[in-house]
């Protein structure tokens, strides 16, 4: 009698399995992910290297953050469209070049103002400089409408799937909240709403303000619906998936509004 054993490559990792479909859906949009991390690394080392400050923290600082958030959220729109029954719509094909083609081109300019020592946000001191964040403003738009028409066409096709229905509506709901919110902050002159006006007494990493309120808290909350609702999916029932977005919604909703009174999420 033999007895067999299972080897290494007769398991089956779920991690690796979930990377081969990501990338399987678009090798587009992982391969840009994979290569916004290696960017983000990148950032970790300048801040090392360069010690210039701005708004009282590290001038590569925020694009890190940016590298970083745009890499997962590619990462995520990816993994949602491997839950996308055939064939996809022309216009999902054209949603996802914009996808990626914006977020390439919010990072450059994001890259090319940390390197001359200026802000990327809320800097329109000058015609030109006024014309550039609103060129921005126009990126960061698209990287919304077309995360949130890949979400649409998702949850209306997703064939019974409750994995599939979630990813969907968290790409939708993620988009829709979070532009709301990035759209109250463009009009204004910054994310504080009292306090210091300077990210050096904000929360380790984040920078969130600790005496004042502060815009981002409830953008961050917004666009990570995007994980949240198809974590939801794993509880095997679709009343979990809309409640995870009910709260979501609240909780973006909440996270304004004590931004807008000048109350911090953590005062320190």
């Amino acid at each position: 009698m033999t007895t067999t054993f299972p080897t290494p490559l007769n398991i089956e990792v779920p991690i690796v399995g979930l990377w081969r479909r990501s990338f399987a859906a678009s090798p587009l949009m992982m391969r840009s992910a994979f290569a916004m991390i290696g960017f983000f690394a990148m950032m970790l080392v300048l801040q090392e290297i360069d010690g210039r400050l701005l708004n009282g923290v590290n001038v590569w600082d925020k694009p890190g953050k940016f590298f970083l958030s745009l890499g997962v959220l590619l990462a995520t729109v990816s993994w949602a469209l491997s839950h996308l029954v055939p064939p996809r719509s022309r216009t999902v094909r054209w949603s996802i070049i914009v996808l990626v083609a914006s977020s390439w081109s919010e990072l450059v300019y994001i890259c090319i103002r940390a390197f001359r020592g200026e802000a990327s946000h809320f800097n329109v001191g000058t015609p030109l400089d006024a014309a550039l964040y609103s060129l921005m403003g126009i990126g960061s738009l698209g990287i919304a409408v077309s995360t949130l028409i890949i979400g649409v066409a998702i949850y209306r096709k997703h064939g019974g799937s409750l994995t599939a229905e979630a990813a969907g509506l968290g790409l939708a709901l993620g988009a829709g909240l979070a532009t709301l919110v990035a759209g109250y902050m463009s009009s204004g002159t910054g994310h504080w709403v009292g306090g210091d006006q300077t990210d050096a007494t904000g929360l380790p990493f984040f920078h969130w303000s600790t005496t004042g309120g502060d815009l981002r808290i409830s953008h961050f909350v917004a666009l990570h619906a995007m994980q949240l609702v198809p974590l939801a999916a794993l509880s095997g029932k679709r009343v979990m998936i809309y409640a995870m977005a009910a709260v979501v919604t609240m909780a973006t909703a909440a996270l304004f509004v004590q931004a807008m009174m000048g109350v911090p999420l953590f005062k320190v």
